[in-house]
């Protein structure tokens, strides 16, 4: 352990002399204290008192608690937690508040206004002359969250260090106090600590010593490269014992952690990246930790506490599905996925916890483990009443996780053990929300538990680090033995104001408050960088010179730094765990397209799709078809393009099968083929509700109205075909076999006309194209198929094309044209050029030609879902590095 930095060894000799510390956050606080124990170990000493080293709002809660015991008349205290329920039950009670889009971030705007304007003692008569409407908003809310506070005796953070100044002769208070990391004090702290004076506490503010480090500036082509160079440099130092600690500090390190943390863990912490559990100690540590419902443990259980009992979104209950903290997760891991891709299958948007368990049973194979979690959820769900205190939902809410088994079967790691404990401390955060909330209902519960965890910092506890990696007022007061001070550009450095909107701005910025302008914004800039050069003897600062398609200059604070090379400072220039892992290994070059041939004598799955996917890319035939890599489906809510493709072929089916010919159809009067479209509609919607139970009536009514209309306008094309017709076959079975490949067909419709010829019919609801039957890799080959298992005098074969505005037929036919829009072409040599072609691309994927091959390149590639399986994006990518290496 080395000697404190003087700044540091003046505040411990402090402490050991009795005086209390008051941080500026948290961090410094406990850096305080870890020096303090160890240099009080290394002196040899076996017991020694424990110092008070506490952060501002530690300090101002014990004075507080201190004073409630001395008897001191003050209002009950508010937490933050608690004052931002009040402000948000103040601004729901307001006539404007239905323009608010989010009320809760408007509650945060306010109170953040209200505390601003104690901390920087505004007058309320100076705001109302300069208030606009915003502001005039705000102050009603100011007026009727006071007037409500006065009447409860509840008093919020804003105005407490007032309240506690006027009863500071009450309490037993310490005879010294050392404030240590403060950039500023606002007029509030200001007042407070005089009074602290007044009544004999002596006070002093602990400045950093020493003198400025040697400083340097280094730019860097982007901020990937700037991270890694801090993180190497960072490491080069430490291995070579140049220091003992080092800081990298961040301004905007809340938005780009986890790209910092990415970088530093593959250049600090290789083993992090292999399997096994992670080590405990690290070689660094990341502050701006990210909140608690962002752990995966948590946001199961917010997830589960969001199940109702009528209506899921099939997004809750799939990702419940795939969670590993609920009962029998491990024991039916894979019986729940395929009971979630199931319930995708069939189309299932939504789904009733009833259903749900009817899912579980005749799941194939069931899932009986979490049927009986949903059962006792059930049982617990039907005696919670509609609206309860926020406490008793907390009680309730621990109750309902624990009927389904939450947090699992497994045992949690020590991450997940610490969030399950800061977990149940929000809980109580839920609970004490019963002093100033009203009865809420669940959902109502949930979201508020939903924002407590997003504003809960979470992180887990472990070794001190050599590397801190900071945020520019987390590093307040810290020393290091050097800093690397990342992304100073003249965009982020000083930082662009961001004013309240619920204060005059004018006024704002003629009492300097925070954020509120350029100018105020680089005062503050310049103080903190005076402050960082303190912070250590060697110190480098660095920014990116473009961020996406911006150029950036640097911050015109450093601007006049000495400029230094990158490849002048010290960094390690270790090889990362994956090039290290790719050179102890000898690579070798396979091209690999041929799987092993098909092994039956015919293969008989996946219909015409073989010949097609064959056409389109050889990989993905084998892939799907043979590999089983399917997608996995994502239901919407309403009627999908599938369903209303099946509705339309239904209700053709059911048409036809009772008119039969075209000399019926024209024989019909106005009313009644009406009628018999209006049955055959209402067949092919009974048809989508015998599948989807969850369609809204006022959806299926559109429908109806829609595919009624679209019908309607089919048939009068189906009138004017000029060669009569009969219908011989509606969704008519078969079997085709080409090259040993055999295919189970369902042709839509085929009509005789009454020339003696037969006419082969696919209705579609989307684009077609008779081009894609064509060449030698067709993209659609399904009629073609069709009309080589036809075995009557074929004449035609043609879509019927049935979209909205656009109603045809599109297809190829022998002379005369048996219906409108055909093209003519000799059909018995395009049947014969249509059997090469097949049989070729059968036998083609029996051999196991799978080479990853798109017809149309990157156009075929955007209709398919093998992309991250067959990689020809990294393909490309490797193509054109070798490309370049060439030029």
């Amino acid at each position: 352990m080395t000697a404190p930095s003087p700044s540091h060894a003046r505040i411990l000799e402090h402490a050991r002399q009795g005086a209390i510390i008051v941080t500026a956050g948290r961090r410094l606080a406990r850096t305080l204290r870890c020096a303090f124990s160890a240099h009080a170990g290394l002196a040899g000493d076996r017991v020694w008192p424990t110092p008070e080293i506490l952060p501002w709002n530690a300090w101002i809660h014990t004075l507080w608690e201190s004073a409630l015991y001395a008897g001191a008349p003050l209002p009950a205290r508010l937490d933050r937690d608690q004052e931002l329920v009040l402000w948000e039950d103040v601004l729901a009670e307001h006539p404007e508040t239905d323009q608010l889009l989010d009320l809760p971030a408007a509650a945060e705007a306010a109170r953040d206004a209200w505390e601003l304007m104690h901390a920087w003692r505004l007058d309320r008569r100076a705001v109302e002359a300069a208030a606009g409407d915003d502001t005039r908003v705000f102050l009603d809310w100011a007026r009727r969250f006071e007037h409500i506070s006065e009447i409860k005796a509840w008093l919020e953070p804003a105005r407490q260090l007032d309240h506690l100044a006027a009863g500071l002769r009450l309490l037993a208070l310490p005879a010294s106090v050392v404030l240590a990391g403060f950039d500023e004090f606002t007029p509030q702290q200001r007042d407070f600590l005089a009074a602290c004076e007044r009544v004999g506490i002596r006070l002093e503010i602990a400045e950093p010593a020493g003198s400025p480090g040697r400083a340097v500036r280094v730019a860097f082509p982007d901020r990937t490269r700037e991270f890694e160079a801090a993180a190497r440099w960072a490491r080069a130092l430490i291995e070579q014992g140049q220091a003992r600690s080092v800081g990298v500090i961040v301004p905007d390190l809340e938005a780009v952690r986890s790209e910092v943390e990415r970088i530093f863990a593959r250049i600090l912490d290789p083993p992090r990246f292999l399997p096994g559990p992670a080590s405990p100690s690290r070689a660094f540590n990341v502050a701006a930790p990210p909140p608690l419902i962002a752990q995966p443990l948590i946001r199961s259980a917010l997830l589960a506490l969001q199940l109702d009992r009528y209506r899921n979104p099939l997004g809750l209950v799939s990702s419940l599905l795939r969670s590993t903290f609920f009962a029998g997760a491990d024991s039916e891991r894979s019986a729940r996925a395929r009971l979630d891709a199931g319930l995708r299958e069939r189309g299932v948007a939504e789904i009733s916890v009833m259903g749900l368990r009817r899912a579980c049973r005749r799941a194939d194979p069931p899932c009986p483990l979490w049927r009986k979690a949903l059962r006792r959820w059930s049982q617990l769900d039907s005696q919670l009443p509609e609206r309860r205190l926020p406490g008793l939902w907390s009680r309730d809410f621990t109750l309902l996780l624990e009927a389904l088994g939450w947090p699992g079967e497994r045992s949690l790691s020590s991450q997940e053990h610490q969030a399950r404990r800061t977990w149940n401390e929000v809980l109580d955060r839920l609970a004490r929300l019963d002093a100033v909330s009203r009865e809420i209902t669940r959902r109502q519960a949930v979201a508020l538990l939903g924002r407590l965890l997003a504003r809960t910092p979470h992180q887990p506890e472990s070794e001190p680090a050599p590397i801190q990696v900071l945020g520019v007022l987390e590093a307040a007061g810290q020393q290091f033995d050097a800093l690397w001070i990342a992304g100073l550009n003249d965009e982020s450095w000083p930082r662009p104001p961001q004013p309240t909107p619920f204060l005059p701005l004018a006024l704002q910025r003629a009492r300097r408050l925070p954020h509120s302008s350029p100018e105020r914004e680089l005062e503050f800039a310049r103080k903190l960088m005076r402050r960082l050069l303190l912070t250590a003897p060697h110190i480098v600062a660095s920014w990116s010179e473009r961020v996406e398609d911006r150029r950036l200059a640097p911050s015109p604070l450093i601007r006049d730094w000495p400029l230094a090379e990158p490849n002048h400072l010290i960094l390690c220039h270790s090889p990362t765990l994956v090039r290290l892992l790719s050179e102890a290994s000898r690579t070798e070059s396979l091209r690999d397209w041929r799987a092993p041939a098909v092994p039956q004598q015919t293969w008989s799955r996946g219909g015409t799709r073989v010949f097609q996917y064959q056409a389109l890319c050889p990989f993905r035939a084998f892939a799907e078809l043979r590999l089983g890599a399917l997608p996995i489906r994502f239901p919407q809510p309403g009627l999908s393009p599938t369903d209303r493709g099946h509705a339309a072929h239904a209700a053709l089916e059911h048409f036809w099968r009772n008119v039969e010919s075209q000399q019926k159809l024209l024989a019909l009067d106005p009313g009644e083929l009406d009628s018999l479209l209006a049955a055959a509609v209402e067949h092919a919607l009974n048809a989508i509700r015998t599948r989807r139970d969850d369609l809204p009536a006022r959806l299926v009514e559109l429908e109806r109205l829609r595919l009624h209309r679209l019908l309607a306008c089919w048939i009068q094309i189906e009138k004017r075909r000029t060669v009569p017709f009969r219908v011989i076959a509606r969704e008519d079975c078969r079997q085709v076999e080409l090259a040993g490949v055999s295919a189970t067909i369902k042709i839509d419709r085929v009509d005789r006309l009454d020339d003696g010829r037969e006419m082969v019919l696919d209705y579609k609801t989307g684009e077609c194209s008779i081009s894609d039957w064509q060449g030698d890799r067709p993209s659609d080959p399904q009629l073609p198929v069709y009309a080589l298992s036809h075995q009557g005098p074929l004449g035609g074969l043609a879509f019927a094309q049935i979209k909205t505005g656009k109603i045809r037929f599109r297809g190829l036919a022998s002379d005369p044209l048996p219906a409108p829009d055909l093209s003519s072409c000799d059909l018995s040599s395009q049947l014969r050029q249509w059997r090469l072609v097949l049989e070729q691309l059968a036998a083609h994927f029996r051999e196991g030609r799978a080479e990853v091959d798109p017809k149309q390149g990157p156009r075929t590639c955007r209709i398919c879902h093998l992309a991250p399986l067959c990689r020809i994006h990294q393909a490309r990518l490797d193509a054109e590095d070798l490309e370049e290496e060439s030029l």
